[in-house]
């Protein structure tokens, strides 16, 4: 028999050979098999893992490590795949989460973005080409994250041969391994690729395929994006923290609020469901609410109602 260790380890080379899950992909159901094992012990035999075994880590991670409901939820969604994995491989009979009463209700909060004059300011803190390729291969992160509403995961894996020029198009890889196509569909956004793929061009060792690289030449990670646009958000003195995911969701924001067909939103962001993308019309509600308020257009007038 298999305990929660030897299946983990089963489990996640199936992923990565089996299903030819992305790296992040694999580092995150690790990371939450490994959460898992800390809390029920790796020796345990998957056979002892029951509902209330479930029940109990769902309130272990509320309660004890007091992690956000978005964060259990993704938890407990990584082993409901874990288990259904187990059954069908016949390791387990039915997986604990059959007829499971379990429900995380996540809190209703609507995506933080990032607002034109906070664009604005970012951009003038980044500078150009004058400033050097660092400032170039910046403004390049944050122009294409805000036109074409991708993941900073997935801009960082965009290669070379990823690239379509003739048709202004980028092939990506997302969530899921899905694959889609975006579209470079700003002239400036354009022009600013092929200046920054000269310039690259000196600095790219002959191997390197990615596209987006650091000024001395090594592929440029999420994590080295994030700190760089949250030293610059600082120097253009936005006071909270802008963040690659808020350019993903000012790209949205925008795309809906200028009429843009809300299944063309879904489709360019990657969403495998479009009850995801329809945050985003009640992100343009809220602001055409903002803009009413402001507007009073009886307020205005003067008029008095009472008499």
């Amino acid at each position: 028999m298999w305990d929660l260790a030897k299946a983990s380890e089963y489990f996640l080379d199936h992923c990565r050979v089996g299903r030819s899950l992305s790296i992040n992909s694999l580092k995150a159901y690790a990371a939450d098999l490994a959460d898992f094992g800390a809390f029920a012990g790796g020796g345990i035999q998957v056979t002892a893992l029951s509902r209330e075994t479930l029940r109990n880590y769902a309130r272990w991670l509320m309660d004890e490590r007091c992690l956000k409901e978005a964060s259990v939820k993704r938890r407990m969604a990584a082993l409901k795949v874990f288990f259904r994995w187990l059954e069908r491989e016949e390791v387990l009979e039915i997986t604990p989460f059959h007829r499971l009463d379990l429900v995380v209700r996540l809190p209703r909060r609507l995506p933080r973005g990032i607002s034109a004059d906070e664009l604005r300011r970012l951009l003038e803190a980044i500078g150009g080409e004058r400033e050097g390729y660092p400032a170039l291969l910046l403004r390049l992160t944050v122009v294409m994250l805000f036109v074409t509403g991708l993941r900073i995961g997935e801009l960082t894996s965009i290669g070379l041969s990823d690239l379509d020029l003739e048709e202004g198009a980028i092939q990506v890889r997302g969530k899921g391994n899905r694959e889609r196509r975006v579209y470079l569909s700003s002239p400036e956004l354009c022009r600013l690729l092929e200046r920054y793929l000269q310039l690259r061009r000196r600095r790219a060792p002959a191997e390197a395929e990615e596209l987006l690289i650091t000024a001395d030449g090594q592929p440029a990670t999420p994590q080295y994006l994030r700190r760089r646009l949250h030293k610059v958000a600082k120097l253009a003195g936005i006071a909270r923290s802008i963040t690659p995911h808020m350019l993903r969701h000012a790209a949205a924001t925008h795309l809906v609020e200028a009429g843009v067909d809300i299944r063309f939103v879904q489709k360019l962001l990657g969403h495998a469901s479009i009850a995801t993308t329809q945050i985003y019309t009640q992100v343009s509600d809220s602001s055409l609410r903002e803009a009413l308020n402001k507007a009073d257009t009886l307020g205005r007038l003067k008029i008095k109602l009472r008499r």
